[in-house]
């Protein structure tokens, strides 16, 4: 059962990754604005936000093969709780440095650390210290 809800996790977890990633690589003024970000037309500012959005992306889709293929799942968990704690711990910072953002940015910021938070009490949970025999091939 625990298996089933790990996958299922990485699902939907890796598709809301890819989801964003891909908002951000093919439409990054739309999918700002809904935050009353713009970016005012600054080639060099879209492609900064471009960029990221083809990581998250591809982190998205190497999240949901860990939930479809059994032996990525724990490459999947880590990457997906690395990914969610970084964007949560760091829009903690930016709030603590800058002020409060859009209503929209702090919701997203609390979605990414429950996320990432489960994420990582998921991949507690799966990690399995290797023996020597079993960590270094050939011994």
């Amino acid at each position: 059962m625990r298996n089933r809800m790990t996958k299922g996790v990485l699902l939907v977890v890796g598709a809301i990754g890819g989801a964003i990633g891909a908002a951000l690589l093919f439409t990054p003024q739309a999918f700002h604005g809904w935050s009353g970000i713009d970016h005012g037309g600054q080639v060099s500012l879209l492609s900064e936000v471009r960029a990221p959005g083809g990581a998250l992306l591809a982190c998205g889709l190497l999240i949901m093969a860990g939930g479809v293929w059994s032996r990525l799942t724990f490459t999947s968990l880590a990457v997906s709780t690395t990914l969610y704690l970084s964007y949560g711990v760091s829009r903690l910072l930016s709030l603590a440095v800058d002020g409060t953002p859009a209503p929209e940015l702090v919701a997203a910021m609390v979605a990414e650390l429950v996320i990432g938070a489960l994420c990582a009490a998921l991949w507690s949970r799966s990690a399995q210290p290797l023996g020597r025999a079993e960590s270094l091939p050939g011994t």
